[in-house]
């Protein structure tokens, strides 16, 4: 499982979240957030513009793989999460597309890692600069012996102070 929180936009930014503000329907929020570029093998299910703002997404890949998005973009309380249980070799470029995205201000990252797993075989991974963000805080418990991990990364952009 892989968890990104995004909060606020960068300044100057205009993220994907902001996108939808501009959009007549969910599935044109999709396409021109690109949001539809981050499902790697996967399609969505379902998108939703609700009202006055906000938008969700939900889809799936092969397998049992999903991907649910959520963001309500409010000037004073900008949010969006991104979850899904894609398995693949590393999450870095998925990070990376989700920052490109949603331009956040600051982020975190929730890994969990199966040890057992391709990704979880490299171990946990907290790059100490991420898209123009620099690492603030990372979190790391093992449990069942170490079978499992979950890291929790927070990340604020460029010189921009930790609250």
């Amino acid at each position: 499982n892989n968890k990104v929180e995004t909060e606020g936009k960068a300044p100057g930014g205009k993220g994907g979240e902001y996108e939808a503000s501009f959009s007549a329907t969910a599935r044109e929020a999709t396409e021109r957030s690109g949001i539809s570029k981050l499902m790697k093998d996967g399609h969505v299910v379902h998108d939703h513009l609700f009202e006055p703002c906000g938008y969700s997404m939900n889809g799936v890949a092969q397998g049992d793989a999903y991907w649910t998005i959520h963001i309500t973009p409010e000037a004073h309380c900008s949010y969006a999460s991104f979850e899904t249980n894609y398995k693949c070799g590393a999450y870095e470029e998925l990070i990376q597309g989700i920052i490109a995205v949603f331009k956040p201000g600051r982020f975190t990252t929730v890994e969990h890692i199966d040890f057992a797993s391709e990704a979880g075989n490299r171990g946990p991974q907290s790059p100490a600069d991420c898209m123009g963000h620099r690492l603030a805080n990372r979190v790391l418990c093992d449990f069942c012996d170490g079978a499992y991990s979950i890291q929790m990364c927070n990340y604020v952009k460029g010189g921009e102070a930790e609250n």
